[in-house]
């Protein structure tokens, strides 16, 4: 008998730490499936920000939590949201089309583009740009020899973002001498590149140099060698 009860305690000790260890790697496991993840709910598009899977206590079951940013256009544009589920309920993922166009000017509030497969002319409104300085950096993209290709993300026929490539190479117009300062590593300086943008570089950038900029920061990465 007493033998029989220490299997049970032992079978139910093992069932909890499984129980335990498995919510720990279902969590991470759908952490990084789900983190991103385009949904609708409501008629309205939705990016998974956070994703959560919360452990029940004794025999309850725990929940999945996700936070949600509005990608759809109108109002609530970015707003953010928190929705709740059983793990066994489901949400269909959105598959958002990508596609691929060349910077041609700036026409007040949007950027012409144009698909150069098709030779067809796009208007993509500048507040798909993700921050100020993507914004900046887009305009410095019109007064380049060579415009760069930029990445627009469609819903059916409802454009939701637009983005840079992950750098880019800016001719260095300016440079201004007189404003160096001492860094922790090396002296640096502003410089502006063609379309007006200021750049800190390192005191040996000059006019006529070409830089890479990091366009998540627009930071200065490394100067081209000619």
């Amino acid at each position: 008998m007493c033998f029989r009860r220490s299997v049970h305690h032992l079978t139910l000790l093992l069932a909890l730490v499984t129980s335990f260890f498995g919510s720990l790697l279902l969590s991470r496991w759908r952490w990084t499936d789900r983190q991103g993840n385009k949904i609708e709910k409501d008629g309205k598009l939705y990016e998974v920000v956070k994703f959560e899977h919360t452990r029940g206590m004794a025999r309850q079951t725990g929940n999945v939590q996700m936070e949600l940013r509005e990608l759809s256009k109108g109002g609530g544009r970015g707003n953010k949201s928190t929705l709740r589920m059983k793990p066994g309920h489901t949400l269909e993922v959105i598959r958002l089309d990508e596609k691929r166009f060349r910077v041609l000017y700036l026409d007040g509030e949007n950027l012409q583009v144009m698909n150069e497969a098709t030779y067809d002319q796009v208007e993509v409104p500048m507040d798909l740009f993700d921050g100020q300085v993507q914004k900046k950096l887009v305009n410095e993209c019109t007064f380049m020899e060579e415009p760069p290709e930029v990445t627009v993300m469609y819903f059916g026929e409802e454009a939701l973002s637009c983005k840079l490539p992950a750098t880019l190479e800016l001719e260095v117009d300016r440079s201004f001498m007189g404003a160096s300062k001492q860094s922790a590593t090396a002296r640096e300086k502003d410089c502006h590149v063609k379309g007006g943008m200021i750049v800190k570089v390192p005191d040996h950038v000059e006019k006529g140099d070409t830089i890479v900029v990091d366009t998540r920061d627009g930071k200065f990465v490394r100067k081209l060698q000619r």
